[in-house]
C-alpha cells in the first residue's frame, strides 16, 4: 500500500516558471513536449513541485492486470531538461531511478504498450524519499492505464479507460446507447468496471444494476465502428440513488469520428441544425450532424434535408455537436449552424481529405461587417506545396475564391466569423507549410486572424500560438532531448502575420526582435526509426543583457585619469559603481574620463526584461612623481652647502669689481 508523505513537502503546480530567472516574464518558458506517432497512445503527464531539498526515487511498476506490460519508461524532467528515466525490462516488473537533492518543478511522464494481446494495462509510479522508497508522496505519484497503439490494431476500435468516484454506496443502474451516427456501430460496446485490480462485473449488460460501496473504480468500454464509415458514437449513463448525481452521463466517440465542438446552452430552447456543403474544392459525398447531452442524442440532420434543418429541443447545460462527412472525387469542406429564432448558438467549420488532396477550414473571430483582406502564402518549407486553393465564406456561403495563393478582398454582409478556405493536392516531399490570414483594409493593417498550417504525408506537425503585448528582443530555442533516440527530423518555423521570422533545423536559438501580437511556432517532429516517440523543449524567453566594460589605461600615477568604456545589449538602463563612475550611466555605449585617486574596482551593472548582466574592470595607481625630479634629504644638505658657498664668495667679489670700475674710469 502507498504511504503518504505531509503536504508541506510538495504542492501540485500548472506552470512551469523558471526558477531564479529575470524580473520580465518570458512568453514560453522552456517547455517539454513527447511526440507520438500517429496511432500511438496519448502518454500521462503530471506535473508536481518539490519545496524542500530531498534524494527521492522514482519507481514504475507493472501492476500486470490484466497482463503485463509490453513496454513501459517512466521520464522526468524540469526546465525542459531530461533529470532522469527509467524502462521495464523483462522480466522485471519495476524499475527506478534517483533524483539527487530533488527541488522546485518538474514533470513526469509515462509511455509505452500493453501486453500483444490487451487493448490496455496498469501501472503505479511511486515518487518517495530514497531513506524510505515506499513512503510515496501523495500528490507525486500515480496510477494509470496505457492503451494500445491504434494504428497497431483495428482503427475502427476505440476505448474508453476513466476511473470514477462513488461518493455515496447504493445501487447503480448502467446503459449505453448505440446513436448510430453517422451509421450503427458493428459492434456493440463491451463495457467492464474494476475496482483496483478486482472485477465488479465483465460484459455488462445494458440495464445492469450494481450494488457500490464508496470509492475509486475504473470504467473499461470498447466500441467498433461501421466498417464503412469507419465512424460511429455512443451514450453510455450511470445512474445511482435518487437525489445523487449520475456517475457518468457521456457520448463517446468511436473510430475516425472528430472530437465534439462543445456547446454551452444557459436556457431550455428549441434550435435549429443545419449543415452546408462548402463544395470547396470538389462536393462532399455526404455529411451528417448531430447535438448529444449527456449520453444521449438530441437530434440529427444530414445534407439530403440540408435544405431543412432539423429542429433540437436543447435542455440547460452542455451540448455536443458532431459532425461527419466523406469526400467526392477530393478533398472537401462543410459547415454546421446551430441557430436560435434570433441568434447563432454556435457554427463549426470542418474539412474532409481523401488520398490525394487535403482541405481545411478556419474560423475567424467575430468580424464586423465591412471590407477586408484575406491573405494565403505557401510558405515554401520544407518545400513548396504543389497547389493552393483559397477561399473566403460566411453563413454558409462563399464571398470569394482562387486557384492560387494570393490576397482577397472580402466583404462581409453582416457581423458575424467568416471561415478561411485552404486546399492542396498532397506535396510530394511529403511536407508543406502555408499561412492564411485576415486583416483590416486600412493603410495601416490590422492583423485580425492568423494561422500557420501543415500539410503533411510523413512528418507530425504541431502549432502553436503566442500573443505578445510588448516589444521584446527574445530567444526562440528547440533542443532534441534525444530520448529515447534523437529525432529523425526536428524543425520549428517562427511566423507572425503570414511572414516567416525564423527556422531552426534540427535544434539551436534564433534571437527575434518581436513587436506586439501574434506568433505562430509551428514544428516538424520525426521520431527516429523503430522509435514511436520522441521528447524535446521549446522555449521563448526574453534576451539576457551583455555588457563589457573596459578601462584605458589600466594603471596609472594617483590623481590620473583612466577612460572608462563600455557597451550593452538588450538592456533599458544601466547603473555605475566606483569613485566618480556612481550612478546611472547610459545604456548602449558610452565612454566617460574618471580621476583616480587610488586603486579602484569600477562595476556597471545594465538591467532588460531578460534580466542584469555585471561587469568589473580595476583600474591601479601608482605613488605620483615628485616634483623635483628626486633626492630627498641629502638634495637639501647639498642646496644649503651651495648657498654658504655662494654668500662666502660674493663676500669677495665687490673688492675685484671696485678695482675693475676705477681703471675703467681712469
Amino acid at each position: 500500500m502507498m504511504q503518504m508523505l505531509p503536504k508541506w513537502l510538495l504542492a501540485v503546480a500548472l506552470a512551469s516558471p523558471l526558477l531564479g530567472h529575470a524580473q520580465a516574464a518570458d512568453p514560453l518558458p522552456p517547455s517539454t513536449r513527447l511526440v507520438g506517432l500517429n496511432g500511438t497512445p496519448a502518454p500521462t503527464q503530471e506535473q508536481f513541485t518539490i519545496q524542500t531539498a530531498a534524494d527521492l526515487v522514482v519507481t514504475l511498476t507493472d501492476l500486470q492486470s490484466p497482463a503485463a506490460l509490453s513496454s513501459a519508461t517512466v521520464v522526468v524532467t524540469q526546465n525542459g531538461a531530461l533529470v532522469g528515466n527509467a524502462s521495464l525490462a523483462s522480466p522485471a516488473t519495476s524499475a527506478n531511478f534517483t533524483l539527487k537533492g530533488a527541488v522546485g518543478q518538474y514533470e513526469l511522464w509515462v509511455f509505452g504498450e500493453p501486453g500483444s494481446s490487451f487493448s490496455v494495462g496498469t501501472y503505479t509510479v511511486c515518487v518517495a524519499p530514497s531513506s524510505d522508497p515506499s513512503n510515496c508522496i501523495q500528490n507525486a505519484s500515480l496510477a494509470g492505464n496505457i492503451s494500445a497503439p491504434s494504428a497497431k490494431a483495428d482503427p475502427t476500435v476505440s476505448t474508453l479507460d476513466i476511473v470514477l468516484t462513488v461518493t455515496t454506496a447504493g445501487t447503480y443502474t448502467v446503459t449505453f446507447t448505440d446513436e448510430q451516427f453517422p451509421a450503427a456501430l458493428n459492434v456493440a460496446p463491451n463495457l467492464a468496471l474494476f475496482q483496483g485490480s478486482q472485477a465488479v462485473a465483465l460484459g455488462i449488460a445494458s440495464g445492469s444494476t450494481y450494488n457500490l460501496n464508496a470509492g475509486a473504480y475504473t470504467l473499461l468500454a470498447i466500441a467498433q465502428a461501421d466498417q464503412t464509415q469507419k465512424a460511429g458514437l455512443y451514450g453510455i449513463s450511470i445512474t445511482g440513488p435518487a437525489g445523487v448525481a449520475p456517475l457518468f452521463n457521456d457520448s463517446l466517440p468511436v473510430g475516425t469520428l472528430a472530437p465534439a465542438h462543445f456547446v454551452n446552452s444557459t436556457v431550455a430552447q428549441s434550435l435549429s441544425l443545419k449543415i452546408t456543403d462548402f463544395s470547396f474544392p470538389t462536393p462532399l459525398a455526404t455529411g451528417n450532424a448531430m447535438v448529444t447531452a449527456g449520453g444521449g442524442a438530441l437530434g440529427s440532420v444530414s445534407l439530403s434535408a440540408a435544405s431543412t434543418p432539423a429542429t433540437i429541443a436543447a435542455p440547460i447545460g452542455v451540448l455536443k455537436l458532431w459532425s461527419f462527412a466523406t469526400p467526392g472525387s477530393g478533398a472537401g469542406t462543410y459547415e454546421v449552424d446551430l441557430n436560435s429564432a434570433s441568434a447563432s448558438v454556435a457554427q463549426l467549420a470542418a474539412s474532409v481529405n481523401n488520398g490525394s488532396a487535403v482541405a481545411f477550414a478556419f474560423e475567424t473571430p467575430t468580424l464586423a461587417a465591412g471590407t477586408y483582406q484575406a491573405t494565403a502564402t505557401d510558405f515554401q518549407f520544407p518545400a513548396a506545396l504543389p497547389s493552393l486553393q483559397f477561399a473566403v465564406a460566411q453563413n454558409g456561403v462563399i464571398l470569394q475564391q482562387s486557384s492560387m495563393a494570393t490576397t482577397l478582398n472580402i466583404t462581409t454582409p453582416a457581423a458575424g466569423p467568416a471561415v478561411l478556405l485552404a486546399a492542396s493536392n498532397s506535396p510530394t516531399s511529403g511536407n508543406g507549410l502555408f499561412d492564411v490570414n485576415v486583416q483590416t483594409n486600412a493603410a495601416t493593417p490590422q492583423l485580425l486572424f492568423d494561422k500557420t498550417q501543415a500539410v503533411s504525408l510523413t512528418d507530425l506537425f504541431d502549432t502553436q500560438t503566442i500573443t505578445l503585448g510588448a516589444s521584446a528582443d527574445l530567444n526562440v530555442t528547440l533542443t532534441d532531448l534525444k530520448f529515447p533516440a534523437q529525432f529523425q527530423d526536428l524543425d520549428l518555423v517562427v511566423s507572425s502575420g503570414g511572414v516567416v521570422i525564423g527556422k531552426v533545423i534540427g535544434g539551436g536559438t534564433i534571437p527575434i526582435q518581436a513587436t506586439p501580437g501574434a506568433y505562430q511556432l509551428t514544428f516538424i517532429a520525426t521520431p527516429a526509426a523503430q522509435q514511436q516517440y520522441g521528447m524535446y523543449t521549446v522555449s521563448m524567453v526574453n534576451t539576457p543583457p551583455t555588457v563589457t566594460l573596459s578601462a584605458s589605461p589600466t594603471t596609472v600615477t594617483a590623481g590620473a585619469v583612466s577612460t572608462l568604456t563600455w557597451t550593452s545589449t538588450n538592456a533599458s538602463s544601466c547603473v555605475g559603481s566606483g569613485g566618480t563612475f556612481t550612478g546611472p550611466q547610459s545604456a548602449g555605449s558610452g565612454s566617460l574620463g574618471v580621476s583616480v585617486a587610488a586603486t579602484t574596482m569600477y562595476t556597471l551593472t545594465c538591467t532588460g526584461t531578460g534580466g542584469s548582466a555585471t561587469q568589473s574592470v580595476t583600474v591601479t595607481t601608482t605613488p605620483a612623481a615628485s616634483k623635483s625630479g628626486g633626492g630627498g634629504a641629502m638634495e637639501l644638505w647639498a642646496l644649503i652647502l651651495l648657498a654658504t658657498l655662494a654668500i662666502a664668495r660674493e663676500l669677495r667679489v665687490p673688492h675685484r669689481i671696485t678695482f675693475v670700475s676705477a681703471a675703467r674710469r681712469g
